[in-house]
């Protein structure tokens, strides 16, 4: 009996030793305002300081300063620099799949509000401009809470998804797997963007020899192309990717094609808001590229029934505001190649 309870008191003493608080742990959190996870939560989404800097609306310098005193209180790099441009670390890839999860939660119990459904969404960063003033005055908002999102590529929406910290994905569908379901609403042809003062635009047009020897700028996004299927016709057509510039930032990709003699292919939806800010021209290229398909995507099962009209609503508002920006390219000037 004297031996039971002196194990019993020493498992007691261990249980109360696992109950207590981490004291070097609790210091570290109160050292971390809700700012800085807000901060956190940008970088591993967007994967680059400037992009993050803009999703929050801060400037890249505030959140280079964040950016190192995250490191400081995590111990971790979190984003460093590779061969194709920022990256996680293995530590940063680890809370990428779980921080966005933590402040969905957050700002629940800050701005939850009775009677409302809450319908979470992430659209694709290109489609941001076209489609979000479309996307929150659209028919349906009585009754549901549209909380907006956003992704660069189609695997970074797929991972949203997946995390549970959005419902639904408006993308520029590319590679996606079985467990999604879908509803297409549109499929957009490509065009070429130039300088609207360069020289080849105040050519007749450009002919299937002239258009190769352009340097083009392909689009990316970690290391992976944004337009899949126009960097396979150029690389089909005999353009090596040494003779392309690979960019990451749409916007800085459209500045530098309106200050040279660069080139840059982009679904005409995202031309049309590109030329009505900077001066450029569209002209659809002498050879055929697959046109890229516009859903709204969710997980597998994961759709409510009474969510589908919403679904379809949205889908039909968002067609006809990419449809009406498409057709702004008409009237801004579309330069046709010679036959």
């Amino acid at each position: 009996m004297h031996w039971q309870r002196c194990i019993e008191a020493k498992e007691g003493a261990v249980g109360d030793e696992k109950n207590k608080p981490d004291v070097s742990l609790e210091r570290k959190l109160a050292e971390i305002d809700l700012n800085l996870l807000v901060t956190l939560e940008a970088l591993l989404v967007c994967r680059n300081v400037t992009h993050a800097a803009k999703r929050i609306g801060q400037t890249q310098p505030a959140v280079s300063r964040a950016l190192a005193r995250l490191r400081d209180v995590l111990g971790d790099d979190l984003l460093v620099r590779g061969s194709a441009g920022p990256t996680l670390t293995p530590r940063g890839e680890h809370l990428a799949q779980i921080v966005p999860v933590t402040m969905l939660h957050v700002r629940d119990v800050i701005s939850s509000r009775q009677g409302k459904t809450e319908v979470r969404m992430s659209i694709n960063v290109n489609l941001v401009p076209t489609l979000v003033p479309t996307l929150l005055q659209s028919a349906g908002r009585e009754k549901e809470i549209l909380k907006l999102n956003t992704h660069m590529t189609c695997s970074e929406g797929i991972s949203h998804l997946r995390a549970r910290t959005t419902q639904l994905m408006l993308c520029m569908v590319g590679d996606t797997t079985g467990e999604l379901e879908r509803h297409a609403f549109l499929s957009e042809e490509f065009v070429t963007l130039l300088a609207s003062e360069g020289r080849h635009c105040r050519s007749v047009g450009l002919g299937e020899n002239s258009y190769f020897e352009l340097t083009h700028i392909n689009l990316i996004e970690n290391g992976k192309d944004v337009f899949p299927q126009a960097a396979e016709m150029f690389l089909g057509h005999g353009v090596q990717r040494s003779r392309m510039l690979q960019i990451p930032d749409i916007r800085s990709a459209a500045m530098m094609v309106s200050e040279s003699e660069l080139a840059m292919t982009v679904p005409r939806s995202i031309a049309a808001w590109l030329m009505k800010t900077l001066p450029l021209q569209a002209f659809r290229p002498p050879i055929f590229i697959p046109t890229q398909e516009v859903a709204i995507c969710w997980l597998a099962g994961a759709a409510d029934p009474d969510r589908l009209q919403l679904i379809l609503d949205m889908g039909e508002a968002a067609r006809d505001a990419m449809m009406e920006d498409q057709r702004s390219i008409e009237k801004l000037g579309l330069v046709r190649p010679e036959a």
